[in-house]
């Protein structure tokens, strides 16, 4: 196994790690790394793609050491029995948001011209006519911005583009999310590195 884990945020309130793993063959994985229960679902696994995901996520979850398996809701969030927990994955990358306190949720996006097929689907006239989408870039920013919200308000049928409208990237970092009850403003932060975009929400 060949991979390389980083803190990403570590203090009181919050912690985020990452993993990055190279190609390998699910055969040659550890799974001591895995409970009875984890072994058995990463054996009902069929793509190779899913079973190093799953693998490496409880991996790097087990470098947080907190004794609490991670279960899931029937919309698929995260959970464990005390405290906050987000997961994302893209390409060879897992990350891992935990937090005693606060809800959150968590992106990770790699960045690549095809975000400019799907802007349609999920930039909102206010974004449309306040930044500048000929930079794909930004456009991963937003969308990741949106997937952060989406994961930390857990509303089974928000709209990426009619619900969830990014106010401002840069100084205050809003987002406005529009839930069937109310209007609600939250605040984002994001780290850009070379080749991806990492974001997240919380909510106290």
């Amino acid at each position: 196994m060949n991979f390389r884990t980083t803190n990403i945020v570590e203090n009181d309130d919050l912690k985020i790690k990452l993993l990055s793993y190279d190609d390998s063959n699910p055969d040659d994985l550890d799974l001591r790394y895995l409970s009875e229960e984890e072994r058995q679902k990463y054996h009902g696994f069929i793509s190779s793609k899913r079973k190093l995901e799953y693998f490496y996520t409880r991996l790097l979850w087990s470098h947080f050491n907190i004794n609490m398996p991670i279960s899931y809701l029937p919309s698929g969030k995260p959970y464990i029995s005390k405290g906050h927990i987000s997961i994302s994955h893209s390409k060879n990358k897992i990350a891992i948001a935990y937090s005693k306190d606060c809800e959150i949720g968590l992106d990770i996006e790699h960045f690549n011209d095809k975000i400019f097929r799907i802007a349609s689907k999920f930039i909102s006239p206010y974004e449309h006519a306040h930044f500048d989408l000929s930079n794909h870039q930004l456009l991963t920013t937003i969308w990741s911005i949106k997937e952060a919200v989406y994961k930390l308000v857990n509303i089974p049928g928000l709209r990426f583009k009619e619900d969830i409208c990014v106010l401002e990237i840069e100084k205050t970092n809003r987002v406005e999310v529009e839930l069937s009850f109310s209007k609600k403003h939250l605040t984002f932060e994001r780290m850009t590195f070379d080749s991806y975009i990492l974001t997240y929400c919380l909510l106290d």
